[in-house]
C-alpha cells in the first residue's frame, strides 16, 4: 500500500524518471511512484509531463488539483484499470432498491455513531439522543434520522450564530478535508471498477462523484475530530499550514474489522470491500470505520 502524501504548491516541474517522480524546484528530488498515495498540486505554476500522468494512473496515485483558491476541484481518475471492471460495473448496475436502502443504513448507522463518539470526545457530555438516532435508522432512512443527527451535532459543535453554510475558519477546514477524502475515494472507486456516478443514495444528474458521496459519510467525523480539536473559534483564513495539516489526516489511524489502518488505506478497503458486497448481495460485507475503537 502506498503511503506518502506530496503537497507541491510552489512553481515546479514535475516529470516521470526511471519508475520515479522527479520533482525540479530550486532544488530536485526524486520519489518512487510505488510510494506514493495522493500527489496534490496547489499551484498554478506546475507544470508536468503526460509521461508522469500516465505513471500516476498506473500506480493508482489520487493526483489532485486545486483551484485558485486552493480548493481541490478535480482529479485524475483512470480509465478502466480494473481487470474486472465489466463484471464489477453489471453488478452494480444489478443493484437492487432493497440493497441499496440497506447499505445506506449501514452506512448512516456507522456515520451517527460515530458523530457521537466526535461530540462526546469534545465536549465531554453524553448525547443518548444521538444513540437513539443510531438505533432507529431504517432501511434507506426513510425516517430521516441522517439529518436528525446532524442538527444536533453541529448545534453542539458550532460556535453560536455560526452554521455550517457561513463563511467561517471552521467550515473553510471542514470542506477542505471532506474534499481529500472525496477524491481520495473517489480514486478508490474507480480502480476496482465501479462507476463513481451511479451512487447508493446519491443521484444527482450533475454529479460524477455519487458513489463517492455515499461512501465519504461514516469518514466525515475523522475531519470534524481533527478540525474541533484544532481550531480555536473565531476569524481567520485557510493558510498553507492548515492545508497541509488537513492533508495529513489520511496518515492518521483508522479501525476496520478491528484492525488499524491509515485513513489513506482505509478508503481503499471501503472500495474494495463494496465488491465483496455486491457480489454478495450482503451489504453487511460493506466495510467502515468505526471511530470508537481510535
Amino acid at each position: 500500500m502506498s503511503w506518502r502524501i506530496l503537497h507541491i504548491s510552489e512553481q515546479s516541474r514535475l516529470s516521470l524518471r526511471k519508475g520515479s517522480l522527479c520533482v525540479q524546484q530550486v532544488e530536485e528530488h526524486t520519489i518512487p511512484l510505488e510510494d506514493i498515495g495522493v500527489l496534490i498540486l496547489e499551484s498554478h505554476s506546475i507544470s508536468l509531463t503526460t509521461a508522469l500522468l500516465d505513471g500516476c494512473v498506473r500506480n493508482k496515485i489520487a493526483v489532485i488539483v486545486c483551484d485558485s483558491t486552493h480548493m481541490p476541484c478535480s482529479v485524475l481518475l483512470g480509465y478502466q484499470q480494473h481487470s474486472r471492471q465489466l463484471k464489477a460495473v453489471e453488478a452494480q448496475l444489478a443493484w437492487t432498491e432493497p440493497f441499496k436502502k440497506r447499505l445506506w443504513q449501514r452506512i448512516i448507522k456507522q456515520k451517527i455513531d460515530n458523530q457521537k463518539t466526535v461530540l462526546e470526545k469534545i465536549t465531554n457530555s453524553e448525547f443518548v439522543k444521538l444513540t437513539q438516532y443510531k438505533n432507529t435508522v431504517n432501511s434507506g432512512d426513510t425516517l430521516g434520522r441522517e439529518a436528525s443527527a446532524a442538527r444536533l451535532y453541529f448545534n453542539e459543535l458550532l460556535p453560536d450564530q455560526v452554521t455550517r453554510s457561513h463563511d467561517h475558519i471552521i467550515n473553510a477546514k471542514l470542506n477542505y478535508g471532506y474534499a481529500i477524502l472525496r477524491t481520495v475515494l473517489a480514486r478508490s472507486i474507480v480502480a476496482y471498477g465501479f462507476l463513481s456516478s451511479v451512487g447508493i443514495r446519491h443521484k444527482s444528474e450533475l454529479n460524477n462523484f455519487n458513489l463517492a458521496d455515499d461512501l465519504i459519510e461514516p469518514y466525515r467525523p475523522f475531519v470534524d475530530k481533527f478540525v474541533f480539536e484544532s481550531t480555536k473559534f473565531g476569524n481567520g483564513e485557510l493558510t498553507k499550514e492548515n492545508r497541509i495539516d488537513l492533508v495529513n489526516i489520511l496518515t492518521s489511524s483508522v479501525m476496520l474489522d478491528g484492525c488499524a489502518y491509515s485513513l489513506l488505506h482505509a478508503l481503499e478497503l471501503s472500495a474494495q470491500s463494496l465488491v465483496t458486497a455486491s457480489e454478495a448481495k450482503n451489504p453487511e460485507l460493506l466495510i467502515i470505520p468505526d471511530l470508537s475503537a481510535c
